[in-house]
């Protein structure tokens, strides 16, 4: 079994395709779930993110160049954005530290693409 913070790490930050992959030995994942090799539930996740902290996103303003989705924390507020093209878009600001992580959260796990949460 595969220790739960590397599912998590791997969830949030990194590639779950090219892990379950090499985990189950298989080139696609076309005749097989990702629920075979994640076995973490988001509380799971929340909780790890508690304790351990959320990675900031490359970007600390709405200023940042690079597109995708977007987090940053100032003045006690979680900011979010995703940025495409050079347009801003979908903007949230979470007074409560608990939301916006969360949201943050949600988000990223959404983003890779394993349909878990």
């Amino acid at each position: 079994m595969i220790k739960k913070e590397t599912q998590i790490e791997v969830l949030l930050h990194g590639d779950p395709f090219g892990f379950s992959c090499e985990v189950l030995g298989v080139e696609d994942m076309r005749y097989n779930s990702y629920s075979e090799v994640f076995t973490v539930s988001f509380e799971e996740i929340y909780e790890y993110t508690s304790a351990h902290g959320l990675l900031q996103s490359d970007s600390f303003t709405k200023d940042f160049s690079s597109e995708g989705f977007h987090y940053y924390k100032e003045d006690g507020k979680w900011h979010t954005f995703f940025k495409e093209r050079g347009y801003i878009f979908d903007e949230k600001s979470f007074n409560e530290d608990e939301s916006g992580r969360k949201y943050i959260v949600r988000t990223l796990l959404k983003m890779r693409g394993t349909g878990l949460f």
